[in-house]
């Protein structure tokens, strides 16, 4: 028997694994189901892993079933793997939208964990917000936890905030890309080539996030620290803040998050 079967193996579910594998779990303790065959072909070429087109198959030989296909496809594959569960199994799903009764009902109320990660999961520097279903035990939890550190870090949260979750860790890191795709545009219209303003955003975003996780400072202060009265970043954050550039985002947010409790109920 499989101690994890992944069911989809598009990036996440790709991601996912990869993590587990380099947190040190053997090929053989784990399954991917996923229906492309170009991207079967791809997780056995590069990741060396078993796979199989069918999820009701890798969920029948596997104790923890991780769900990771897209949240329009995730009431089909409930179905399809309904026969061969039972309240033995773990149920952890990253779909997003899909609520725990959603899943728990699906498959006849075993133990579920809902989890939302993010795409930095792909390089182990994710994080994943988890929340537990009401038959879901602490042991349960433990096992959902060591599957999601492996991509990253993890906090566990109450359900109703799930989809502010996914609205700010899920949906961030493309609010970060858009900024960057912003910054290098802009960078280009003031004379620097593409590969020089490339090479100044990436390193500015990725030396920025190391300080903003190691000085406790926080982002008020760190932000207070660059801005000289009169200077350069002063000239720049006054625009941004006169644009009511932080409303612009909070209103992104409720937007993500509305949308998230709509794929909830569809």
């Amino acid at each position: 028997m499989s101690r994890l079967a992944i069911i989809g193996g598009g990036f996440m579910g790709a991601a996912l694994a990869e993590g587990l594998l380099d947190s040190g779990w053997h090929r053989d303790s784990f399954v991917v189901a996923e229906i492309s065959r170009d991207r079967r072909e791809h997780l056995t070429a590069r990741l060396k892993l078993r796979t199989t087109d069918s999820a009701a198959e890798a969920a029948a030989q596997a104790a923890t079933v991780l769900l990771a296909v897209k949240p329009q496809n995730a009431r089909d594959t409930l179905a399809a793997i309904r026969p061969v569960f039972d309240r033995a199994k773990l149920l952890v799903s990253i779909c997003a939208g899909i609520r725990i009764e959603t899943l728990e009902q699906a498959l006849g109320n075993p133990p579920v964990i809902r989890t939302m990660p993010n795409t930095p999961a792909a390089v182990g520097m994710g994080v994943t917000a988890l929340a537990r279903g009401r038959h879901a035990t602490d042991q349960h939890l433990a096992t959902a936890l060591n599957i999601l550190s492996a991509v990253g870090r993890v906090v566990v949260v109450d359900e109703s905030q799930m989809d502010a979750v996914t609205a700010v860790s899920g949906t961030g890191p493309a609010y970060v890309f858009y900024l960057a795709e912003a910054l290098i545009d802009a960078a280009c219209a003031e004379g620097l080539d593409r590969e020089q303003a490339t090479m100044l955003v990436y390193q500015t975003f990725v030396g920025a996030a190391h300080l903003l996780q190691h000085d406790p400072a926080g982002p008020v202060e760190l932000r207070r620290r660059v801005t000289s009265p009169n200077g350069t970043t002063h000239a720049a954050i006054t625009h941004l803040q006169a644009a009511n550039w932080a409303e612009t985002f909070r209103q992104a947010v409720t937007k993500a998050r509305r949308r998230a409790e709509e794929l909830g109920r569809s």
